[in-house]
């Protein structure tokens, strides 16, 4: 069985495009001498300073939440590549995460940063004990995503 987060990778990255056009178009707007504000009593570059300081806040809690691009196959064990999605100037590393079916042991998910990111923990059986892995966060799934997740990796 395979799964992977193409449709809710491509929603998160709409909601960023979207939240970049609004930014630049009421950054830009504030600059204009159209711009005459009733209701706050701000000056343009005012108005401006606290936009970029609003969109610049929402960019750091975006890029601490981790989203993370991840594919899975379960036909011979777990198969998962993935690599988190990071902002444009910087190249993430694709990684690979491979565990036969006698060696799975269990998977966990869990909630951190106020309940925004979602990390998925993988645990396998070795000579030394039983290991996790480092998380892969699956930030952009929603409920029923989830629940087509969990199904996948029991067996």
């Amino acid at each position: 069985m395979n799964f992977d987060n193409n449709k809710a990778l491509f929603n998160v990255m709409r909601v960023e495009l979207i939240a970049s056009i609004i930014f630049m178009g009421t950054f830009s707007i504030s600059f204009l001498d159209i711009y005459k504000s009733k209701t706050l009593p701000l000056e343009g570059y005012q108005f401006a300073l606290l936009i970029a300081t609003i969109y610049f806040l929402l960019a750091l809690i975006w890029y601490n939440i981790k989203y993370s691009y991840f594919s899975i196959d379960t036909t011979d064990g777990i198969l998962i590549k993935y690599f988190r999605i990071t902002p444009k100037f910087i190249t993430p590393k694709p990684k690979m995460i491979k565990i036969s079916k006698s060696t799975y042991v269990k998977y966990q998910i869990k909630k951190s940063f106020f309940g925004l990111r979602t990390a998925l923990i993988l645990f396998q059986k070795t000579k030394k004990g039983i290991v996790s892995y480092p998380p892969i966060y699956i930030s952009g799934l929603n409920k029923d995503e989830i629940k087509k997740l969990k199904t996948v990796l029991q067996y």
